[in-house]
């Protein structure tokens, strides 16, 4: 029963940040249009919603073609333990140089809804999986004993 409950939990949290992330795009994308010429709208819109459309399904893509690679060479139980821990050793660290850079992130706010719309794409292109690597690997493990 834990393991289902983790599953959907780790689903509906994703999906919580890809309607944040996908709100706050919609918003910063409003704010940068509302400054465009009138006649320039309608070729925005439909820009921004081709380049988010192919920004989603190359993610979608991507998440996949990695999801197939981590399945094919699966870790075992101890490895995926080893990177867990490793991964969680450079969290928490605040970044000094976010002032520095605050004026590239306002550079880039344009492609922000693109960039949101990969990273949901290739979110759910890796979490709708049947089997994670990590279990495929602790399955091959325990098939062995």
């Amino acid at each position: 029963m834990g393991y289902w409950l983790r599953r959907i939990r780790q689903g509906v949290v994703l999906l919580g940040f890809g309607a944040l992330f996908g709100w706050l795009s919609v918003a910063i994308w409003q704010g940068i249009e509302s400054g465009l010429p009138t006649g320039w709208h309608r070729a925005a819109d439909v820009t921004m919603g081709v380049l988010s459309l192919v920004g989603f399904v190359r993610g979608w893509i991507w998440g996949r073609r990695t999801i197939r690679a981590k399945l094919a060479d699966p870790p075992t139980p101890e490895q995926a333990w080893i990177r867990h821990r490793q991964a969680r050793r450079g969290r928490g660290s605040a970044n000094p140089d976010f002032g520095k850079r605050g004026g590239a992130l306002l550079f880039f706010a344009p492609f922000f809804p693109p960039c949101v719309a990969w990273w949901i794409g290739s979110t759910f292109g890796t979490l709708l999986v049947r089997e994670l690597p990590s279990e495929a690997g602790a399955r091959k493990a325990l098939n062995r004993t």
